[in-house]
């Protein structure tokens, strides 16, 4: 496996590291920079982010993302994926009329709301050239296409719930359907790392919740999940939520899936997600 760390870095603070041909100009504010481990600026990008903030209230970067390239060797030996960088869309179902009941939520994390109507959503604002997207609070929809595909080969462990219009309104589309899972509970364990960002692993425990129902803000290693807790459905979600609570915003759950699902999406090319290996231990 190959581990690349990607940071947008502001133009305006990337001479402090880089050549001006280093990296990608996205347009006239950020420059995409890709680093290896082992990159012995890493760790500068660290220090000048925490020297900005302290002395200025900036950032040497504004948004960060961790790829991991595997080899055929690796992904054939993979007991299990996450489901992972799902295409993500505004706005929430919550600002459609979509209703929760939050009085069964973590009380001290604000995590795992109930979701009590249908979906409600802006068909429109669905990727058209996606069959699997997010909405910014984590709700997932799916193309019936995938829908299909699913029926068809037989995979364990998902349903499937109407995306409606408008609660007024009792029309439901007929090209977009809410995913859904039967199981969530995986249990997320150790050497699982979590943190706010590649520089700081929240030893203070903003994002974390005692009783465990959240416990971080963001991933920063491969999924871990205890061998017992995997029920071997094609597709389950975590116990765990990752993420805050915040707005519209909501804590979510992991997604995982089979090699048998995995391969699935990938030969159909169905478009809108990508893998990582997960480990059962």
């Amino acid at each position: 496996m190959e581990t690349v760390y990607e940071f947008r870095i502001k133009e305006k603070y990337a001479h402090y590291l880089f050549q001006p041909d280093e990296g990608k100009r996205l347009g006239e504010l950020v420059r995409k920079v890709e680093l290896p481990v082992g990159d012995s600026r890493f760790q500068r990008i660290g220090e000048l982010n925490a020297s900005l903030k302290k002395e200025h209230n900036d950032f040497f970067f504004t948004s960060w993302d961790i790829r991991r390239y595997y080899t055929v060797d690796d992904v054939e030996r993979a007991e299990l994926f996450l489901l992972c960088r799902i295409a993500t869309f505004e706005p929430a179902g919550e600002e459609y009329g979509t209703q929760y009941d939050e009085s069964q939520a973590c009380p001290s994390c604000k995590s795992g709301s109930k979701q009590t109507s249908p979906l409600f959503l802006n068909w429109n604002r669905i990727p058209k050239n996606k069959d699997i997207a997010r909405t910014i609070a984590g709700e997932i929809v799916v193309s019936k296409r995938m829908v299909d595909l699913f029926a068809k080969h037989s995979i364990t462990g998902a349903t499937f719930g109407s995306v409606c219009h408008r609660p007024a309104s009792s029309a439901e589309s007929t090209d977009w359907f809410q995913l859904l899972t039967k199981s969530c509970d995986a249990e997320v364990t150790a050497p699982t790392k979590m943190g706010i960002n590649p520089f700081d692993e929240d030893t203070a425990g903003q994002y974390r919740c005692l009783r465990r129902d959240l416990i971080g803000l963001a991933r920063l290693s491969e999924v871990s999940i205890s061998r017992p807790s995997y029920s071997g459905l094609d597709i389950v979600a975590s116990r765990q939520f990752v993420g805050t609570r915040r707005g519209l915003l909501r804590p979510e759950r992991f997604l995982l899936v089979s090699p048998k699902l995995k391969k699935i999406i990938k030969e159909e090319k169905l478009k809108g997600c990508e893998f990582e290996i997960a480990h059962l231990v």
